[in-house]
């Protein structure tokens, strides 16, 4: 089957859709829940709708990833997309919320193939700037699902009813499956035996870890973090005497790849503890609508749409990507010190030119270290490289969170905790993915000439 252009466009529509949806219900419920709560009761099980749906979209995106490289891209986003579409039904007809929290988990289990395939299709599928401008914008709706998810969430809840929050996917997501169905050739990403044995024991063992480490950090219990450090070690012995391992060890023994890999779970601590905690800030202090405070956050959405794009066309025309991700680094540092004196009576222009600072500088960590990854890993191993740098980078979102929401439970004021949970979470993530792309030699962050 030939792809024309007017088939390829039609393809990275359906794509691009079904991200945004995945990408959109890992917020989307949030404002929506206290409607929810009210209606279904189980009240204590609040965290458990969002939590249900984190842990399998998470776990399963380098699974689906893998497993990908032996069945095609099509078989498995088809796939993905029937059970996400079957849990957004579910979801939406659900009468308690134990029946929410399972079917959003259903939810979960399809989304890991929407978020993680959708990249590696577009690496498949184009080359050079074109693939570097489309990575920029997909990376592009990660930012913009954080932001207006909640929005979304509200409006659905306040006028159309909140089942709608779970129905609005289900046409969306159908012309989208319909599209890849018809369109998507079955062989494209096909490139390993299926006689090679799967790695079964290493899936078992990351799914364990992985569930851990989110369920402790969701509830902030250091009992089920501690627990997941048995199976993550486990996981590394399996993974090094796998055939064909989920997460290849290789990825992280060479220092080019596992600079990317670090870098990419902590550069974008920044944007998650933000886009957390000022409009909770706004809401709570200034006392204004949802709808206005996801208003008043749009300049750190401008800075990360004009950055993606602006990192990696400089990237493909300079033929390295450290030093416009550095640069991204100082730039998200700058905003980040900007909110170190924030209180009350911050002028509102500060704090959203601090907003828009951090935009411009995490956007080069989401579309700059995705397109080194794709030139930097041999075609064989895209998907294995995008998994697991989205994987770390949903893993580094957690993380981010749980840390930012801490800190500002422990401040006094408002305004001052927002403030300094912002710079230490920010500055965090900065130093240590600083850290890993220094070093990395500077020849191996020049980009191969693509063939």
């Amino acid at each position: 089957m030939e792809l024309t252009p007017k088939r390829e466009r039609l393809l990275l529509a359906a794509v691009m859709s079904g991200l945004l949806l995945a990408m959109l219900d890992q917020t989307i419920v949030g404002t929506a829940l206290p409607t929810i709560v009210a209606q279904l009761g189980g009240s204590d099980l609040y965290v458990w709708a969002v939590t249900a749906y984190l842990v399998p979209a998470t776990v399963s995106l380098p699974i689906y990833a893998r497993l990908s490289d032996r069945y095609g891209r099509r078989l498995l986003l088809l796939t993905g997309m029937t059970i996400f579409l079957a849990g957004s039904a579910l979801g939406a007809a659900a009468q308690s919320m134990e029946q929410l929290i399972a079917f959003r988990a259903v939810q979960g289990l399809g989304a890991g193939a929407l978020e993680g395939l959708s990249f590696i299709l577009v690496a498949d599928l184009f080359q050079g700037k074109r693939s570097a401008a489309l990575q920029g914008a997909m990376a592009a709706l990660m930012g913009v699902s954080f932001i207006v998810g909640p929005l979304i969430g509200g409006f659905l809840a306040d006028t159309t009813g909140w089942r709608w929050v779970f129905l609005v996917n289900v046409p969306i997501g159908l012309a989208a499956l319909a599209v890849v169905a018809t369109v998507l050739p079955a062989a494209i990403g096909r490139n390993e035996d299926r006689r090679t044995p799967l790695d079964l024991a290493g899936i078992g063992l990351l799914t364990l870890a992985i569930g851990l480490v989110l369920i402790g950090l969701s509830e902030r219990e250091a009992a089920f973090i501690v627990a997941g450090v048995l199976p993550l070690a486990a996981f590394v012995v399996v993974e090094r005497r796998a055939v064909a391992p989920i997460v290849p060890p290789s990825l992280l023994r060479e220092r080019k790849t596992a600079g990317i890999l670090v870098a990419g779970g902590f550069g974008a601590f920044g944007l998650f503890a933000s886009v957390l905690l000022l409009p909770l800030y706004f809401q709570g202090v200034e006392h204004v609508s949802a709808t206005h405070s996801g208003l008043l956050i749009y300049p750190l959405l401008v800075g990360l749409i004009v950055s993606v794009n602006i990192a990696g066309t400089v990237i493909m025309r300079r033929g390295e990507y450290r030093s416009t991700v550095l640069v991204g680094l100082v730039l998200l540092t700058l905003g980040a010190l900007g909110f170190a004196t924030f209180d009350a009576s911050t002028p509102k222009w500060e704090s959203l030119l601090f907003m828009a600072l951090i935009g411009l500088g995490v956007g080069p960590q989401l579309s700059g270290l995705q397109i080194a990854m794709t030139r930097t890993v041999a075609p064989r191993m895209i998907g294995a490289g995008l998994g697991t740098l989205l994987l770390l980078r949903q893993l580094g979102a957690s993380v981010a969170l749980a840390g930012a929401e801490t800190l500002y439970i422990r401040g006094d004021d408002p305004a001052t905790a927002t403030g300094g949970a912002i710079v230490v979470i920010a500055l965090i993530g900065v130093v240590v993915a600083g850290a890993a792309l220094l070093a990395v030699p500077r020849l191996a962050t020049r980009l191969p000439v693509p063939a």
